[in-house]
């Protein structure tokens, strides 16, 4: 029977698992914690893709007798195939662990039951014990392997009076430095960040996460139709890659240039939206990306809530009225709140609405 202490333990276990969420993609971020006799012996977490998973990782720091007896919990049902590494149970059923506590049943089909069907053969007890907490944790995974597609979220700022940017379309600071830190915090937890020329143009962002003392590059994903991006962007130098979707009719040679400077550029239909947003993300999905960030401007986001392809969006509100501006969204406010949950939230004097499909 599940305990207490198994939540308790869980929970540590979903901590370490946080750790490097939006780093292990097309892997899902997983955390282990082996107690003993009510002592934590060992702790680890999933680094990267191809890196030791987690159960690897905890099991590695310890010596075969003080893993005897022992309890691993761990947030994701362990593997049982060959993927990038080995089987965990493999690991497991050789370190003389006496029992296994994890979180989340995984809906991998080469992994869903069978990894807690072998450890239970072989004679180790296996128990999953859910958490409401895990459960989410592993929303955008889930997403991702049932339709391939990434779990989107999209984020807008706007003052109360609906700006988004000043009268020529400059870049103005508008809400503080809670939601500030949210964005960062945001973009961290992201596999990936898309975001569109035009905000490119306008706003020549860095899109990188800054948090105290580090600085972190993530992949970048931008919205180019005519493949206008400036070799002067700013990204150029802080994004850990850049992809850019283009039409199929933009001038090939224009393609080579971006090419040989890094630029994979991939091609893909129009629509009466523009690109086709339906490819893009399913391009998106096909190379490993389970949490997909979007910052861009309100033209975007309202092309992505029309279509219905965002799973979340975050709306930033400041207490403030810019007056002349650029609007958030024109004269369309695309807003689809059938069976939406909304959540308000307030981030010192701003306000977030949450909004999830």
């Amino acid at each position: 029977m599940p305990s207490n202490q198994d939540n308790v333990y869980l929970s540590q276990a979903l901590d370490l698992a946080k750790i490097r969420r939006g780093f292990c993609s097309p892997n899902p971020s997983v955390g282990a914690v082996i107690v003993k006799e009510g002592n934590i012996l060992s702790t680890g977490y999933h680094f990267a893709a191809s890196s030791p998973h987690a159960e690897v990782d905890a099991l590695k720091k310890l010596s075969s007798s003080d893993v005897e007896g022992a309890t691993i919990y761990v947030t994701l049902e362990p593997c049982s195939h060959f993927g990038r590494t080995p089987p965990c149970t493999d690991a497991l059923i050789k370190s003389g662990i006496k029992r296994v506590v994890y979180g989340y049943s995984d809906p991998n089909p080469n992994v869903a039951g069978k990894g807690a069907a072998l450890l239970q053969a072989r004679g180790i007890q296996c128990e999953h014990v859910p958490l409401p907490t895990i459960n989410a944790f592993y929303e955008s995974y889930t997403h991702w392997l049932r339709t391939k597609e990434p779990f989107i979220t999209a984020k807008i700022a706007l003052t109360l009076d609906g700006k988004i940017a000043g009268k020529e379309g400059e870049r103005i600071q508008i809400t503080g430095k809670a939601l500030q830190e949210l964005t960062h915090a945001s973009r961290k937890a992201a596999d990936a960040i898309l975001t569109t020329v035009k905000t490119i143009l306008h706003d020549d962002p860095q899109l990188n996460v800054r948090q105290e003392n580090e600085t972190i590059a993530k992949p970048i994903y931008i919205l180019d139709s005519e493949l206008n991006l400036p070799f002067t962007a700013t990204l150029f130098k802080t994004a850990k890659s850049l992809v850019v979707f283009h039409g199929k009719l933009a001038d090939l040679t224009r393609q080579k240039e971006m090419t040989d400077r890094g630029v994979r550029c991939v091609a893909v239909e129009k629509n009466e939206y523009g690109l086709d947003l339906k490819q893009v993300i399913q391009q998106v999905g096909q190379d490993g990306i389970q949490d997909l960030w979007i910052e861009a401007g309100g033209e975007c986001f309202s092309a992505f809530l029309k279509q219905k392809l965002l799973q979340r969006a975050f709306i930033y509100v400041a207490p403030c009225w810019l007056g002349e501006g650029q609007s958030a969204f024109g004269k369309e406010m695309a807003f689809h709140f059938h069976s939406a949950e909304i959540q308000w939230k307030q981030f010192g004097m701003d306000a977030l609405c949450d909004i999830r499909w």
